[in-house]
């Protein structure tokens, strides 16, 4: 079905940019290469304008279109919002039969796979050239976002800002009090923190039923829950900057042998939970929850406010704390670290030019000290309230209020799921954990360079990561010698890899 969806897209946008290029009285921009509107066309914002608007939602429900916040940016902007909640699972294949019907809304969330495929179909508004006269937008989102995934000239995309050192990895205090264990510094004191954990009974119920740590081995062929492993050990996060070139992480043949070679050994010795092929993040997570596991990748905004109390239910004696990223070999400590712009928001190039101007006004407005203020926390009174003291007290409501700025657009903001009404001890507590996790930043250097190659359009990089994690699996459960890893590492470069390397390394030349 989904193939079906994209063909029939390809055929749509053939149409819809040619009509683009008749209508709408535009002329050429210097600064992008896209249309803009003409003088004539400038929204003065006296209309009201219906805005559809479309957004991935999970397990909370978000303001509806008769909520009161959305009644209040309705009022703001002149507008009447049409949001339809799509259910996170499901996002991405709606977005696919919209485009297929060629009922695209007029803004929408947008994942990085979908966005790199459509970019340059003539799909999205270029933004770039409007954004003088929105100065929310670029003071509020950093330069790096807006570059992310973007053609050089040209933003087909505003970022939506994820927090690029958002995940932190935990350690059971208790565990390791009752073991007379200090905090691990170091990869060799870790992994001996690692072994008391499996070996001696830190829960103390008398069984062999706890784990060392745990990683998983991801459907696209990358490893997850490893990032403060694999930086220790040199690699890179997708990309490494080596004598000035882009390397692989797939092809870093030495540091691969260091960083497999420590799982091998955790896994043979039962360090690692053997399970690892099969686990997903909820897994590995219900273990930490049931007392299982003592070590384990968390999120700080809900490692107080959720795995704690879990943790404690089983074991109300329990203390998670914060571990930092262990050194490697050669002092490298790193935390798991992503872009900060891959996903974006899109606004409609078909829709019409004063409503695209709206919608850019209602998304600097977002931005904006009261806007934002408005999409996080909600309306006073509906979500909070004020109290005597000037504290500020969480109201319970059917929908979330704050859902819109953690789901749709937001600021470049840490403390995005942080609000005035939270304990400010709690407040304290999770911005070290975030501010912590800064300091050991492993950059991704050719980060999305390579969804722009040649070779990523005629080698399907997924296939070709699959294939070396199935070497890099063997090894690590003793069923291939360590030879293994060379070998992979060739057929990852004969395979496409080679051609990737290049392209991705001619791009970066340009980009510096």
């Amino acid at each position: 079905m989904k193939k079906k969806c994209l063909l029939s897209l390809a055929l749509l946008l053939s149409v819809s940019s040619l009509s683009a290029c008749s209508t709408n009285g535009s002329q050429k921009s210097e600064a992008g290469g896209t249309s803009t509107p003409s003088a004539a066309s400038l929204d003065d914002g006296k209309e009201l304008m219906n805005i559809s608007l479309m957004v991935p939602q999970y397990a909370e429900i978000g303001p509806s279109n008769d909520s009161a916040l959305i009644k209040k940016l309705n009022e703001k902007l002149n507008i009447k919002l049409d949001i339809q909640w799509i259910p996170g699972a499901s996002y991405n294949d709606k977005i696919s039969v919209l485009a297929a019907s060629n009922s695209l809304p007029d803004v929408y969330r947008i994942a990085p796979e979908d966005y790199m495929q459509w970019r340059d179909r003539g799909v999205f508004l270029d933004v770039k050239p409007y954004l003088g006269a929105y100065p929310n937008l670029t003071k509020q989102l950093p330069e790096a976002a807006w570059m992310e995934l973007n053609a050089k000239g040209s933003y087909y995309g505003i970022p939506y800002y994820g927090i690029p050192h958002l995940f932190s990895m935990s350690i059971r205090k208790d565990w390791l009090d009752k073991l007379n264990l200090k905090v691990p510094e170091t990869i060799d004191e870790f992994y001996n923190v690692a072994k008391a954990f499996v070996t001696q009974d830190p829960d103390g119920n008398g069984k062999a039923d706890t784990t060392g740590f745990s990683i998983l081995a991801l459907a696209n062929g990358t490893f997850g829950n490893a990032a403060y492993l694999q930086g220790a050990f040199g690699l890179g996060n997708e990309w490494a900057l080596k004598d000035g070139k882009l390397v692989a992480m797939q092809a870093q043949r030495e540091e691969l042998k260091g960083f497999i070679g420590f799982l091998r050994k955790a896994f043979a010795e039962g360090v690692m939970d053997k399970n690892f092929l099969v686990m997903k993040p909820a897994d590995a997570r219900n273990k930490l929850w049931n007392g299982q596991s003592g070590i384990q990748l968390v999120n700080p905004n809900e490692a107080i406010r959720l795995d704690i109390p879990n943790i404690k239910k089983n074991a109300p004696q329990a203390e998670l704390i914060q571990l930092l990223p262990p050194a490697g070999p050669t002092g490298i400590r790193a935390t798991q670290t992503e872009g900060s712009g891959q996903v974006k928001v899109v606004i409609n190039k078909n829709t019409d030019p004063k409503k695209q101007q709206r919608i850019l006004k209602l998304l600097d407005y977002m931005l904006s000290d009261e806007g934002y203020d408005l999409i996080k926390e909600g309306v006073e009174g509906v979500d909070y309230k004020k109290k005597d003291d000037g504290s500020f007290e969480k109201l319970q409501t059917k929908e979330t209020g704050n859902l819109f700025s953690i789901n749709f657009f937001r600021r470049a903001d840490k403390a995005i799921q942080l609000h005035k009404y939270n304990d400010q001890g709690y407040v304290k507590q999770v911005e070290q954990w975030l501010n912590n996790n800064d300091k050991y930043d492993w950059p991704n250097v050719g980060l999305g360079l390579a969804a722009e190659t040649e070779a990523n359009k005629k080698v399907n990089i997924t296939t070709l990561n699959t294939k070396w994690m199935s070497s890099m699996a063997r090894v690590i459960a003793n069923d291939a010698p360590m030879e293994e890893i060379d070998k992979a590492v060739d057929e990852w470069l004969k395979n496409g890899g080679e051609q990737l390397t290049k392209e991705v390394n001619e791009i970066y030349k340009q980009r510096k």
